[in-house]
């Protein structure tokens, strides 16, 4: 018999388990359950896959201290004790990680994106997800990102220009009324809003049952954008749905409503992933009767893994609705700048950087100001209006073009001219945006104006008994020659706060 998850040693309910006794049956272990939420949630970051390797990342974190355990079940990810700040570190700011909740890396994990392919990140903000499929998909594939929210897609544009994400597009639209002029994806990702309650570990100040939805008072919006996605997805594509709720009104019973509106066009395959501990799906929630196939869905429980809690469903679309998305027309034109190979010749003058290095990228005019950087497989959708398309670049409205902190991260190991590797120190005060001193050995080759500026630290791996240089691009600065200084570029909303330094 399953226990309540209320105990003798604490009769008095804690405001941060207030709830969840409704989901005591659902729960193998309640007592483990209830443990679990009591402690604070691990931190789990993943390691940038073109800029360092996870075990070459933890041996980096190693000496401040931070013992990175390697995730079983996701290679490039590591865990961190709960009290890691990751967000200060030099290795965040310069996209060598991203940070992001465990189970939130199991719905693209089940998605699995491929090469080449086109695929729709439907309710897209903050953007976590949205970069684990930009890598998957690659250069020559395409990532749409939507969401509704204009404010929370300035967050996700940050992330991906920071990572260096040039195949992904982003569109601000409710997602319930996805345009299908947008075209069939081969795959669509809904990560639904939902009443987060599988989030309480985060911070159980934030936690406030009161304040958060009701369970279920969501569902029929969930239900839009479900329906949407089963829509946009092509035949033979596959579709996930997914929450961070334990509520069944917002997850077996949504995805039930797809299956009976859809009749025969779609099929819950399983969703299990080695090395990861889940609970399967319900077939039955009350007085409700779900089909059985959706004990393929997977639940997550904080017990299970020591995470957060998670719901994710995968189904494949088999046959037409009547109501899809037609084929992807061919695209509304990406002006390619008629000028790109004066701008590529322009960086090679000036920074060294060999035109190898541009093969994968086209540059086109995003504004009178910018040129954006996009992958050879970016490709807009004719509908609805694209916000923004690939990554901010270079900055053409001045003397001398300067490349955006993005553009330099993605030059910086390529670079061989108008270059400035700082140390430990200076690299500091560069990301605290301040003036720094040059040495004369720094200053030998460099030419008045903007410079690319990198790390650069050679430091032994005892644990892994090699030497490894890390070079890592910081972005763009301004040499003084008469000075003999260097004036920081940092972004204002990428800088440090002025107390924490990079390295602690």
């Amino acid at each position: 018999m399953t226990a309540d998850l209320t105990t003798e040693e604490s009769p008095a309910e804690p405001s941060s388990l207030a709830g969840f006794e409704r989901y005591r049956r659902l729960v193998d272990d309640p007592q483990a359950f209830v443990a679990a939420l009591e402690r604070p949630l691990p931190v789990c970051i993943w390691a940038h896959p073109r800029r360092i390797a996870p075990e070459d990342l933890a041996a980096r974190l190693r000496p401040a201290g931070l013992d990175a355990k390697p995730l079983p079940w996701y290679p490039q990810a590591l865990r961190l004790p709960a009290e890691t700040q990751p967000g200060n570190r030099l290795e965040y700011v310069t996209g060598l990680f991203h940070v992001q909740e465990e189970v939130s890396l199991l719905p693209v994990t089940l998605l699995d994106p491929q090469p080449g392919e086109r695929i729709l990140d439907l309710c897209a903000a903050p953007g976590n997800k949205t970069a684990q499929i930009a890598f998957r998909v690659g250069d020559t594939g395409c990532v749409v990102a939507n969401d509704r929210n204009l404010g929370r897609m300035s967050i996700l544009r940050r992330a991906l220009d920071r990572l260096g994400v040039t195949n992904c597009v982003t569109t601000v639209y409710d997602g319930g009324n996805f345009s299908n002029e947008a075209g069939a994806f081969d795959r669509v990702l809904a990560d639904v809003p939902c009443s987060c309650e599988g989030t309480s570990r985060k911070s159980s100040q934030e936690w406030d049952p009161q304040r958060r939805s009701r369970p279920g008072s969501l569902s029929s919006v969930q239900w839009a954008l479900l329906r949407k996605a089963v829509q946009l997805c092509k035949v033979g594509g596959r579709i996930v749905y997914s929450t961070c709720t334990y509520a069944p009104e917002e997850n077996e019973q949504v995805v039930q409503r797809a299956l009976e509106a859809f009749p025969g066009c779609l099929e819950v395959r399983e969703a299990r992933i080695e090395g990861f501990r889940s609970a399967p799906g319900l077939v039955a929630w009350q007085d409700k009767r779900f089909d059985p196939s959706l004990e393929g869905a997977l639940r997550a429980f904080p017990h299970h893994n020591d995470t957060g809690g998670f719901f994710v469903a995968v189904l494949e679309k088999v046959a037409a609705t009547g109501r899809d998305a037609p084929a992807p027309p061919p695209p509304p034109e990406l002006r390619e700048e008629d000028t790109s190979r004066h701008w590529f010749g322009h960086l090679e003058e000036r920074y060294g950087v060999s035109p190898e290095h541009f093969a994968n990228l086209r540059l086109f005019r995003a504004n009178k100001r910018y040129l954006n950087a996009a992958a050879t497989g970016l490709q807009p959708p004719a509908r609805p209006e694209s916000h923004t398309l690939g990554m901010p670049f270079l900055h053409t409205d001045m003397a001398q073009p300067k490349l955006t902190t993005a553009g330099a991260f993605y030059l910086a190991p390529a670079a061989r001219r108008n270059v400035v590797d700082l140390d430990q120190p200076q690299t500091d005060a560069f990301l605290h945006r301040q003036k720094i001193d040059l040495t004369a050995d720094q200053q030998a080759e460099l030419e008045p104006g903007h410079v690319l500026v990198r790390y650069r630290d050679t430091g032994s791996r005892a644990a892994l008994g090699s030497l490894a240089e890390l070079l890592v691009g910081l972005g763009i600065g301004s040499y003084r020659p008469d000075e003999g200084t260097l004036r920081s570029l940092f972004p204002k909303g990428w800088a440090l706060a002025e107390e924490r330094s990079a390295f602690d």
